[in-house]
């Protein structure tokens, strides 16, 4: 019965310690991750400067870039007053996307309306000083097991670069073109640094960690000395 016990409080520990030790590997992991998003994201602002495209409070769905006209609409007037309704994006009055029954702000203006599944977005780099236009879209509607994203990227030569892609299989500028879409801020090695309370994560995982290191050294420094209460064996009749 003693050796019983014995092997029983020392996997009660051990167990202790892993589980501490696992809570702090991963603190350590997001960590060092969120200092690579932080570095990335540093550096694309300070490359790139997003240029505004609102005239009087609002961004028009109909843009023309070095004579690349662009167009978002819903598919009938009737859908005007619907919560919900077929989205058009056209690139030179040809139709390149239909989004089916998507989410639509009706209190909003201009781009604004289709915001949660399409936006516009220009940019100037600063080291080189061209323009780009992008256009990224959410292929696939709420509750779909896999969100599938696509983007057209515009340079100043009019030349349109396609994307489709996952927030899985996403590279890094794809990763700041989707942002906002859905209300969702996304990084490229972690989201964390995106996140509102992902720090507080951090210091809850980390103190739990070391909780159940400490609770796991604790016991198997009861057992060593041989007192206390986890030295008895318990006899059960």
């Amino acid at each position: 019965m003693p050796d019983f016990n014995k092997k029983r409080f020392m996997y009660i520990s051990g167990l202790f310690l892993g589980i501490g030790f696992l809570a702090l590997t991963l603190v350590v992991y997001f960590v060092i991750q969120s200092v690579r998003e932080t570095f990335y994201q540093n550096a694309f602002d300070d490359r790139y400067e997003f240029i505004s495209l609102e005239e009087d409070g609002e961004t028009d769905p109909v843009q023309v870039f070095h004579g690349v006209k662009l167009n978002t609409f819903l598919e009938d007037e009737e859908e005007a007053g619907k919560k919900k309704g077929n989205v058009i994006f056209e690139v030179k009055d040809e139709p390149e996307a239909t989004l089916k029954g998507r989410k639509l702000h009706l209190e909003q203006k201009g781009m604004d309306v289709f915001s949660d599944e399409i936006q516009y977005k220009a940019l100037v780099d600063n080291e080189t000083g061209e323009e780009s236009f992008i256009i990224a879209i959410k292929m696939t509607s709420e509750g779909a097991s896999t969100t599938k994203y696509r983007t057209y990227s515009i340079n100043e030569n009019g030349v349109i670069k396609k994307s489709n892609f996952t927030f899985d299989t996403k590279s890094k500028m794809e990763t700041q073109w989707i942002k906002g879409l859905s209300r969702g801020s996304y990084g490229y090695y972690t989201n964390l640094p995106h996140q509102q309370g992902g720090v507080v994560s951090l210091l809850f995982l980390s103190l739990l960690g070391i909780l159940f290191i400490l609770g796991g050294l604790w016991i198997r420094a009861k057992r060593a000395k041989g007192t206390g209460p986890l030295a008895h064996t318990v006899r059960i009749s």
